[in-house]
């Protein structure tokens, strides 16, 4: 009788979806690539002067290496957790570690031998994805960094809905989708490239126009998207209420992972909390458009937009008031051990001199070490972080916009709502101050006529064409502004007195009150 295998043949789904997780962000990097050339393509020419087009350059150029050290910084981290998950899977099952990488006892030498990497064994058998997301969130220390980039990545998904719909970037959920496959950080960088190309809404035909230079690439979805829910017209513009609910929605799914945490409930809350921010992108999509209002004027929407943005920072601020608190409370020694520790036996009992006078504060900002999928969502708060200030520094954004963004009852929300009015008014006025004349008689000629013989004929000189300014050209929402530093050290402040989510809203929510 044959011998009956005491193992089974390990799953080759885990492995399969790791494959696909790594071949869906080279599809996505292209196709985020293509969406931001045809931005580029499709630049209007008061856009490509001698002067701005330098500035902009220099713009993207800074985006661009930030958005390589996210992804450096994803990658990196990312390794190092895997070589840790898989040496605790080994130590747990007494597989031997290679010693090389092709050697006799190397990693990757064909055939079974002693120190062969199985790859497809260890993933079967180990939650890979999970146990990232459980080790971030089931202690509060730890969870006070993964906290800030999930409520960065709500205050960012909002931004990427209403600005990336109003200049019409195409494929804006490809953005979306690389926030959560590789980091906020790195998504967030590239959209902004993809702002600063497309100054003003790109046209309707800008596939027409950039065809040659792109090719033709099948819009079969584009098609099946809007046979399923028909374009809204020009303005159209969701009730406020709508994406205050799901506002709601997606910062209780953020406030339930870590009591969801090492529960059979988690991966469905952590689900939750990554797919509601595409529910902001579809929206104005998928509602009927009497649920929304149509804007004829671009200006009237600020009110709107300062109530989301102000509703998303106090949240934001609540909830990390909150992680906070919590985080500096539980700082007993069995905070110290989480799984992975196995490889770490003395780690908590064997402290020295300066953690065991640390304090909790210091703690709780040195958390970002202790673990690589904790590294992997400090640096991305961190790199996020910086890259909002530069933004704001670059953009030139008012700090009373970004203050009333996200600091409830701060100004005058009349002002907000007479922000479309005063741009009306003005235009009338200047019209009406061309135009008008006094009534009754003429006045006289200023030059005092003299007696004697009359004065020839001058023939006045020819006028000179009129050659528009680059600042008569400029459209609406194109304006170039100088570097403002103070409003990268007021978003800085922001973001180290109430998280990341609550300064990312003032930074969006001034970019959308600017422009």
């Amino acid at each position: 009788m044959a011998p009956v295998e005491t193992t089974s043949a390990p799953s080759l789904i885990p492995a399969t979806i790791t494959g696909f997780h790594f071949f869906s962000i080279g599809y996505l990097v292209v196709l985020a690539g293509r969406t931001i050339y045809r931005s580029k393509l499709a630049l209007t020419p008061s856009s490509a002067t001698r002067y701005r087009e330098p500035l902009r350059r220099n713009h993207v150029r800074t985006f661009s290496l930030l958005a390589i050290a996210s992804m450096f910084s994803a990658g990196f981290f990312g390794l190092k957790y895997a070589t840790l998950s898989y040496r605790v899977w080994a130590a747990e099952r007494g597989v031997v570690l290679p010693t090389t990488l092709f050697g006799d006892d190397g990693a990757f030498r064909p055939g079974e031998h002693p120190g062969r990497v199985h790859i497809v064994r260890w993933l079967s058998d180990t939650p890979f994805y999970r146990d990232a997301l459980e080790i971030v969130s089931e202690k509060q220390r730890l969870f006070w960094w993964g906290q800030q980039a999930n409520l960065g990545l709500t205050a960012w998904s909002m931004f990427v809905a209403i600005e990336g719909r109003r200049r019409k970037i195409s494929n804006l959920w490809v953005f979306l989708t690389l926030s959560q496959l590789i980091n906020l950080s790195f998504a967030q960088n590239l959209f902004f490239i993809a702002v600063l190309l497309t100054p003003v809404p790109l046209p309707g035909n800008v596939k027409e126009i950039t065809r040659d230079s792109m090719g033709v690439t099948s819009n079969r979805f584009s098609e099946i998207k809007e046979k399923m829910f028909p374009e809204k017209p020009e303005g159209f513009i969701p009730h406020t209420g709508l994406y205050i609910g799901l506002v709601l929605a997606n910062f209780m799914s953020i406030f339930l992972i870590p009591f969801a945490s090492n529960t059979p409930s988690f991966t469905t809350i952590s689900i939750l909390s990554r797919t509601l921010p595409f529910s902001f992108l579809a929206l104005p999509y998928i509602i009927p458009q009497s649920w929304g209002k149509i804007h004829t004027n671009p200006h009237t929407p600020q009110l709107t937009y300062s109530t989301i943005f102000r509703t998303i920072s106090a949240i934001s601020s609540l909830l990390h008031l909150k992680t906070t608190a919590m985080a500096l409370i539980h700082n007993t020694p069995s905070e110290y051990t989480y799984r992975h520790s196995i490889l770490h036996p003395f780690s908590s009992e064997h402290h020295s001199t300066l953690n065991r006078g640390s304090t909790a504060v210091t703690r709780l900002l040195g958390a970002i070490g202790e673990h690589p999928a904790v590294s992997a969502a400090g640096w991305d708060v961190l790199l996020s972080g910086l890259s909002l200030g530069i933004w704001a520094a670059a953009r030139g954004l008012d700090a009373n916009d970004m203050m009333s963004s996200c600091i409830p009852y701060f100004g005058s929300v009349k002002k907000v709502s007479e922000a479309a009015e005063e741009v009306v008014v003005d235009e009338i006025k200047e019209e009406l101050t061309s135009t008008s004349r006094t009534p009754g008689r003429p006045k006289k000629s200023a030059t005092t006529g003299k007696r004697g013989r009359p004065a020839k004929n001058r023939v006045p000189a020819p006028e000179d064409t009129y050659q528009p300014d680059e600042t008569s050209l400029v459209e609406e929402g194109d304006e170039e502004t100088e570097e403002d530093w103070e409003s990268a050290a007021l978003a800085w402040g922001g973001i180290a007195i109430g998280g990341l989510g609550f300064g990312s809203a003032g930074v969006y929510g001034g970019e959308v009150r600017a422009r």
